[in-house]
């Protein structure tokens, strides 16, 4: 019995307040998952174990015994740092990279403070392969690369640097990778056209995996591969004083790329996705119907980031903008989301982890009530039925399935503690991460 299911149920003392049988339903999930993870703890890996510590982390006070917690963990941490040293994290990425491995052992840091040497470690590998990646800043392949955005990119670990106000290192770095993306905004010309110097060229394996046409290159809306990911760093960097000259200038272009490209469905608010540079050069006659509201592309996610960016910059206008529009689609309809797995990265609880951010800063009581009704969907979703449902998406979109139980972004262990965070409002590293905070 690893965790206590009473500790939870009189833990429960949260701003969001589900039905006993929901609430019961996620407690018995999340005693199956962390069962199902003590019994096969030797089978976890270094890309399950940067996973695994945030849940064991954010789960410690519900174990029932101390030392199977630290078994759990302490195995969880020796496999991360084998990993390490066969430099199975040699990418700066917070997706399976050394910024994931950051973030997730500063998370534990918080509650272990005697894993701080371990995290002084893992902070200078960091900065040592970042330093290493923008020694190619001035090369035209580098401006012309995806290298920004948050999942491989550099706005994942500028959010990291800019959790280490007194740590003059980890400054100097935010102010290495703000002044490359200072450079990197500025306007470029592509066959007599101007766009964005956000404007990039898909990788081989970006482009096997892409159902539009890059030969000129695109232009990308989404906030997880795209530039909702510099809007909110820079909101950030810009708030902490860094590099402001130029900055407000910066992000208030980003702003307006975002506004021009807005669009509208049923008095909805919408973003293309991803686009060619020939549909962004003849955006107004793209088709401009409904998508998914999810965190990584949707109008949810670039909403949030709009938000965060009117608040940071003080820019009064562009909140307001951004709560109404999140206001309204608060008010939608479930089925409207067009949303159909649990997960967090394109599913309802990544939507639901964005509106209840809204909830807990504004108090309105839309984001409540959806917020509720999306944790009630993913909630109750146990192990078997979650793998079920990743079958059929697999087998409907034509793509492997792969059975992810431990995964955040996509897997059984981002749902667990997403609930969680939501459940009792108190956000984490993973929101952080994905520039949802």
């Amino acid at each position: 019995m690893p965790i206590d299911i009473n500790k939870m149920k009189f833990g429960n003392s949260s701003r969001i307040k589900l039905a006993d049988n929901i609430f019961e339903s996620y407690m018995q999930n999340a005693y199956d998952y962390f069962t199902v993870l003590a019994k096969n703890i030797g089978k976890v890996n270094p890309n399950n174990a940067v996973d695994v510590i945030p849940a064991l982390s954010a789960f410690k006070e519900y174990f029932v015994s101390e030392s199977e917690w630290e078994r759990l963990t302490l195995y969880s941490l020796n496999t991360l740092r084998k990993g390490i040293q066969r430099s199975h994290f040699d990418k700066i990425a917070v997706f399976s990279g050394m910024t994931h491995v950051a973030f997730s052992v500063y998370d534990l840091s918080i509650k272990v403070p005697k894993v701080n040497p371990f995290l002084m470690e893992i902070n200078e590998i960091l900065l040592n392969n970042l330093s290493a990646f923008l020694d190619s800043s001035n090369k035209k392949e580098f401006k012309s690369a995806g290298n920004y955005e948050v999942i491989k990119g550099l706005s994942g670990p500028l959010r990291y640097l800019l959790s280490f106000d007194n740590d003059d290192k980890m400054k100097n770095m935010a102010e290495r990778i703000v002044n490359v993306f200072i450079e990197r905004s500025k306007d470029i010309s592509i066959e007599g056209h101007t766009v964005p110097g956000w404007h990039y060229y898909p990788s081989e394996v970006e482009k096997a995996y892409s159902p539009i046409g890059a030969l000129n290159g695109c232009i990308n809306y989404g906030v997880s591969h795209g530039m909702g990911g510099p809007l909110v760093t820079l909101s950030l960097a810009y708030s902490r004083g860094i590099c402001t000259d130029d900055l407000g200038d910066v992000i208030s272009r980003l702003v307006s790329e975002y506004m021009n490209a807005l669009y509208y469905v049923n008095d909805i608010a919408y973003w293309p996705s991803k686009i060619s540079f020939e549909e962004y050069v003849l955006l107004e006659q793209q088709e401009k119907g409904p998508r998914q509201m999810s965190w990584c592309y949707g109008s949810v996610g670039i909403l949030r980031a709009l938000y965060i960016a009117g608040i940071l910059t003080c820019n009064d206008e562009v909140a307001r903008f951004a709560l109404d529009e999140l206001v309204k689609i608060a008010k939608m309809d479930l089925s409207d989301y067009l949303l159909s797995q649990p997960i967090v990265c394109h599913g309802f609880i990544g939507t639901a982890a964005i509106i209840n951010l809204m909830y807990l800063e504004t108090g309105k009581v839309e984001f409540l009530q959806r917020t509720t009704e999306m944790v009630e969907v993913s909630a109750t979703i146990g192990i078997e039925r979650f793998f079920d449902i990743e079958k059929l998406k697999s087998k409907e979109t034509g793509t492997p399935f792969k059975e992810d139980l431990h995964g955040h972004l996509e897997g059984y262990n981002g749902i667990i503690q997403t609930v969680l965070s939501v459940i009792k409002g108190c956000p984490t590293g993973n929101e952080k991460r994905l520039s949802m905070l």
